[in-house]
């Protein structure tokens, strides 16, 4: 049986600084390439990593578009960068478009195109870093589109889905 190995390109705000980075993971193994430099990793457990063969303890907090990560005691605030291949703005500033909270797989979708969801509605469930965690409907309407099917690995802040 195939291994799944899913890739993340990500783009991040540090200070003043723009930085990408790919991350390339299957079942908590896996690389992380920046600046011509790859490091390998182990996710030991939900706050223990393993890079370059060393254990670290770590944790990770993502809200909106800015995650906070603890690493051995110290500190990075990531605020996501914005790209010019970013949906346009007329798309980003619609109030039904439900959005990855954090980089990860779509596990399963709940409901349809077509389909009326109420207010705070589980629609989806995605998984990272072995975390499930649900979208919600952000008010009552109709799905009016949906952007990804299960198995698709989204960045954080990828419209997965549009209510009306």
């Amino acid at each position: 049986m195939a291994e799944f190995m899913s890739t993340r390109e990500l783009h991040w705000r540090a200070g003043k600084e723009d930085v990408s980075c790919r991350i390339d993971e299957s079942q908590g193994v896996g690389s992380f390439h920046m600046s011509g430099t790859t490091l390998p990793f182990r996710i030991l457990d939900s706050s223990h990593i393993e890079i370059s063969g060393k254990r670290h303890r770590f944790y990770v907090v993502h809200r909106h578009d800015v995650s906070t990560v603890w690493l051995d005691g110290r500190t990075y605030y990531l605020k996501r960068a914005k790209r010019s291949i970013d949906a346009p703005a007329s798309e980003v500033a619609r109030g039904g478009d439900i959005r990855a909270l954090m980089p990860g797989k779509l596990l399963r979708l709940t409901v349809n195109v077509g389909d009326e969801v109420s207010e705070k509605q589980t629609v989806a469930i995605m998984e990272s870093m072995k975390m499930e965690s649900s979208l919600v409907a952000p008010r009552t309407g109709r799905v009016l589109e949906i952007r990804f099917k299960p198995g698709d690995v989204l960045e954080m802040g990828a419209v997965v889905m549009v209510v009306e």
